[in-house]
This record gives C-alpha cells, sequence and structure tokens, in this order.
C-alpha cells in the first residue's frame, strides 16, 4: 500500500471528503487503514481535480501523481475498445488490446511498482567510480538514467550483487519506450537519449523483457517481494509499455520535460 506523507493525505480528504470540513479528525481515521486509503485513491474526483488545477502538481508527490494517474488509465482503458500502436514516425494502428492493459493494472503490485518507477526517474543520481588499468587510474560517472551506464556498471560486482543493475535497466527500457516513445525512433539526434548505444523500440523491449527476467529469477527478489512483479513485467512488457504510452499520451504530454530529469 502507498505511503502517504501528512501533505499527500491532505489532499486526498480535502478532494474526496467533500461534505466534511473536519479534515484532521477524518485523517487520525483513515490513515492507518490501507482498505479505505484504498477505496479513496479510486476515487475519480482526484484526477478531475488534477485536469482543474494545474498547480496541484506541486503540491503533491510525484509518488502520488502518478498513483492517480494509473488508477485513472486503468478505468479509461476498461472503457476504450482499443490500443494505439506507433508504427514509424506518422502510422499509428488499433491493437484491441485494452481490457490486458486494464487487466495489468488491476493488479495492486505491478500499479505499485510502475508509480514507484516513474517517480524515480523525477530525479537522477550518479555514482564516480575510480579504477585502475595497468599503471594508469581512470574516473568515470555513471548515471542512473543511462541503460548503458547501468550495464557497465553492473559488471564491476559480481553476479550476486547485480539484481539492482537488472532491475534499472528493466525500469529505463519500460520508461524510454513507454514515456518518451516518439524520441526513441527518431531519425534525429536529441538531447535526452539515454543510452550510448542507439537502440529501436524493439531492441529496447528485447532487452527490457530480458533484464525483468534476470531480476526476477535472482535471488535479491525473493528477499524483497520482488519475483513474482518482476517477472510479470518480464512476461507483459508490451502491455506495461502500453499503459505509459496511455498516460504519456493522455495525461502528461505537456508536462514530460518538467516531470522527468531528463
Amino acid at each position: 500500500m502507498i505511503k502517504l506523507s501528512d501533505k499527500d493525505l491532505m489532499f486526498l480528504i480535502q478532494t474526496v471528503a467533500t461534505q466534511r470540513r473536519d479534515y484532521e479528525h477524518i485523517k487520525e481515521i483513515v490513515k492507518d487503514k490501507p482498505d479505505l486509503l484504498d477505496l479513496m485513491l479510486d476515487d475519480e474526483k482526484l484526477f478531475q481535480r488534477l485536469l482543474r488545477e494545474e498547480e496541484v502538481l506541486l503540491q503533491i508527490s510525484h509518488r502520488l501523481l502518478f498513483e492517480i494517474l494509473l488508477r485513472q488509465a486503468r478505468r479509461e482503458l476498461k472503457r476504450e475498445a482499443y490500443t494505439v500502436e506507433k508504427v514509424g514516425l506518422t502510422w499509428k494502428i488499433p491493437v484491441f488490446d485494452s481490457s490486458k492493459v486494464a487487466e495489468l493494472l488491476e493488479d495492486k503490485g505491478i500499479r505499485g511498482y510502475l508509480a514507484e518507477m516513474l517517480s524515480s526517474f523525477t530525479r537522477t543520481e550518479s555514482t564516480v567510480l575510480y579504477f585502475r588499468r595497468g599503471t594508469r587510474t581512470y574516473r568515470k560517472r555513471f548515471s542512473d538514467m543511462d541503460f548503458d551506464d547501468v550495464e557497465e556498471l553492473s559488471r564491476f560486482v559480481e553476479e550476486k550483487y547485480r539484481f539492482p543493475f537488472y532491475k534499472r535497466m528493466g525500469d529505463i527500457s519500460l520508461f524510454l519506450t513507454g514515456v518518451f516513445p516518439e524520441y526513441v525512433d527518431s531519425p534525429y539526434p536529441w538531447k535526452l537519449w539515454r543510452t550510448r548505444v542507439r537502440r529501436s523500440l524493439e531492441e529496447l523491449e528485447r532487452e527490457g523483457r530480458e533484464v525483468y527476467r534476470l531480476a526476477s529469477e535472482h535471488e535479491e527478489a525473493r528477499r524483497s517481494n520482488l519475483g513474482d512483479i518482476l517477472w510479470r513485467l518480464s512476461e507483459n512488457f508490451d502491455l506495461a509499455r502500453k499503459s505509459l504510452n496511455f498516460i504519456s499520451d493522455r495525461y502528461i504530454h505537456r508536462h514530460k520535460l518538467t516531470l522527468f530529469a531528463l
């Protein structure tokens, strides 16, 4: 269950409990009741408020924002007849799989993972590594938003420590193909590209499936209760990607470059 800050909880209560004003009292009642909070998070008034008040984007956490958007996408996809698959730069074709995408988003674990994953791309972290080759010492900076950086960094550690690297490479593949697909297949250079080796959508999806599978089979996945979620993302990478395509196209198209730390 999503952990809400006091600020997020107050936003939730003020938006959903429109017939009451004793917000502090309601907060004490609901804060330790995950089932009740889950019902409140499903209220479409949250999404409607985001549409009306764009400044709200700066007032709530990214984790709560993406939770609201993923739940709204699930509701709308249930009513859609198809999703849209982009072919090349201009062609779009309908694919009658919207119910499958919605079904994937019904899974609280998947939905929570995707919200956390999207939130992680609103900030960037880097690591500076010093290493020796022969008699020379080298200094290199690695970004956790660059697929090739993470892949190269994983080679410096033993297999038993590679779980977070596999997981992050899967996240980068899913993020790029889901939120910024228009740039992945673009023939023009662009400053947002986050792989040193240029990859197509198909190549990123194939590599994303593989590293999610490796992550799901890792011992650390079992310890962190992520094995099943990562396996499902590997098996249903295309459906997870389409859920992010839907959010990117419908809800955050104008805000992507300010939301994410690219």
